[in-house]
């Protein structure tokens, strides 16, 4: 649903004001978000997953994070698991 560009207006001018008011708190909203990223660009099973999204091979993969073939299959393998679990089984 789009809103009408008075709406729009109104919504920009309040968040103006709000980040005026506060800005501590978009300074640490924007901390705690990075932080949390860092955390999951440092997590080996989101490398993984997500260099195979990429379309890389599993051992260009285990070539470019430093992992083992088997650790890297390993990693794919439990996430195809899960994946195709059936709800009653979890």
């Amino acid at each position: 649903m789009a809103l009408s560009n008075a709406a729009r207006e109104a919504r920009n001018a309040y968040q103006r004001e709000y980040r005026r008011r506060y800005p501590e708190k978009g300074r640490e909203y924007n901390r705690r978000y990075w932080e949390r990223k860092a955390e999951k660009l440092a997590d080996p099973v989101y490398q993984v997953k997500a260099l195979q999204g990429e379309g890389l091979t599993q051992r260009k993969i285990a070539d470019m994070t430093g992992m083992s073939l088997s650790a890297v299959n390993r990693i794919l393998k439990q996430k195809s698991v899960k994946s195709e679990r059936k709800p009653e089984q979890l």
